[in-house]
């Protein structure tokens, strides 16, 4: 009688196991797997994206490429009518393609960060199977599918793939640039490669991009032809190319008397790397940010770098993942100033460790791949639906601004006082993007600038004032903000 009850209580489980096996199966085929990958990264970048208007950096980065569209000016990059000298013109240039094709709106504004990101997935998922696919204990497949899921579902990683921010088109620069240094270890012609990644990763972002390089020298100097790789022909074509594509861009922005090279050099990366942030972060701060924020992945990606370090010395893959991690890391602890977003190039090779550590977890719990997988399919939704939370604060500025783009004229010349622009909040940022003339930004109060019969935003703090001051009427009042008309019979001064 117990043998029989036995007999009956296992069969379910047998037929449990029957059914993730044949599931288990079904997911097997490396189409399969790329589509579910995709899907659930489309889900976790794009999902529920547009229900929160653009404001701050985000909104600026779309004015930015909303003005290169509609003033053709592709190399001198403005906001608000103020030369923009921080970054790199690529995003900005792709993003006025999606704009031309898709039209101007708060979606088609993050649909490339959002595509790029699944980009980005599927290139971890590529690059492990290419880097560690030669090596069985790897487990190839699976532990290429486990690392893209660990780091489509990162928390930080979806963070920044929503909305309109350049991280994810400098990672996917960086990452086609590791498979390049990858392949030019025995592959001469892979440097061309390199040399291109480096040039997209440069227009994205500046000196990040070049992380593929650094990666390659070392793995050149361990293979002992670093020599005889940095001065191939390709080595010399890729500089030529380079040459002539950032070269011109950057002869035209250091002589057009906008003080580029103060701005973006000793502004931007010296500030970087020099000047210490307002926060005084140390040189562990990454550290601990990586042990409050990285779960439920740490644990997994401290076991995988160890198995990866037991592997450098007969895997180059693993020497490329271990290399490209302690450079990113490296570098951006020594730097200075220190944000949140400098950790986003480290997550691909912290989701490679964590992504060995769960397939070798996985022989043990062969049930844990399909319960990762739902989990993140779970997660994907519920971030979908939730949306961007915003604080109350942020939604009233957020009105306000709608409120006074869209009482904006489009047949008038619009101007932004200097406190619209630059005070806090920057409220030109939302008023540029969803306004439907382009704005253009006033010294001080507009009396100087603004032609008679030109709408006007100011704020409500500084409206009175402007309107003495420019000849103004006060059209329109909404929180924070106002919108002001010059009279037609003011002479301009």
């Amino acid at each position: 009688m117990a043998a029989g009850s036995e007999r009956e209580a296992s069969a379910p489980r047998r037929g449990g196991a029957r059914r993730l096996d044949a599931l288990a199966r079904s997911l097997a085929p490396p189409a399969v797997r790329v589509a579910v990958l995709a899907a659930i990264t489309a889900v976790l970048c794009l999902g529920g994206v547009a229900r929160v208007p653009l404001d701050g950096d985000p909104a600026m980065y779309a004015t930015i490429a909303r003005t290169v569209l509609e003033t053709g000016e592709w190399t001198h990059l403005t906001f608000n009518g103020v030369p923009y000298l921080n970054k790199p013109p690529l995003h900005f240039w792709l993003n006025a393609l999606v704009f031309a094709v898709a039209g101007r709106s708060t979606f088609t504004a993050v649909l490339l960060p959002g595509l790029l990101g699944v980009l980005c997935t599927l290139l971890v998922y590529l690059l492990v199977r290419r880097t560690l696919g030669e090596d069985a204990e790897a487990g190839g497949r699976e532990a290429a599918f486990l690392a893209a899921l660990v780091y489509t579902t990162t928390p930080e990683v979806v963070h920044w793939s929503r909305g309109v921010h350049l991280e994810t088109l400098l990672t996917a620069w960086i990452l086609l640039g590791l498979l390049a240094a990858y392949r030019s270890v025995r592959e001469p012609s892979a440097v061309l490669w390199l040399a291109i990644a480096a040039i997209g990763g440069w227009f994205a972002k500046g000196p990040q991009g070049l992380f593929p390089l650094a990666v390659a020298a070392v793995l050149w100097a361990h293979a002992g032809v670093l020599v005889r790789r940095a001065l191939s022909p390709w080595s010399i074509a890729g500089c030529t190319l380079a040459l002539a594509t950032v070269g011109p861009w950057l002869a035209a922005r250091l002589t057009e008397g906008s003080d580029f090279a103060h701005a973006y050099f000793e502004g931007q990366i010296g500030q970087v790397l020099i000047e210490p942030g307002r926060l005084g972060r140390g040189p562990l701060w990454y550290v601990a940010k990586l042990a409050r924020t990285y779960w439920p992945w740490l644990p997994a990606a401290a076991a995988g770098f160890a198995l990866l370090g037991r592997r450098s010395r007969t895997s180059l893959g693993a020497r490329l993942w271990l290399v490209f991690a302690a450079i990113v890391t490296v570098v951006i602890s020594i730097a200075a100033n220190k944000k949140s977003r400098y950790l986003f190039q480290l997550y691909p090779a912290l989701a490679v460790a964590a992504g060995l550590a769960l397939h070798r977890l996985a022989r043990r719990l062969p049930a844990l791949p399909l319960a990762l997988l739902a989990a993140s399919a779970l997660a994907a939704i519920v971030v979908a639906y939730r949306g961007e939370r915003v604080s109350r604060a942020q939604r009233e500025h957020s009105a306000a601004g709608l409120a006074i783009a869209a009482a904006l004229p489009p047949d008038r010349p619009a101007w932004i006082t200097h406190a619209v622009q630059y005070g806090e909040p920057q409220l030109g940022k939302i008023v540029g993007f969803y306004a439907r003339p382009l704005l253009r930004t006033c010294r001080t109060l507009c009396a100087e600038e603004a032609e008679p019969g030109a709408s006007i935003v100011a704020r409500a703090d500084e409206a009175e004032l402007v309107a003495r001051e420019v000849g103004a009427e006060i059209r329109v009042r909404r929180g924070i903000l106002a919108l002001l008309v010059r009279s037609p019979q003011r002479d301009f001064r």
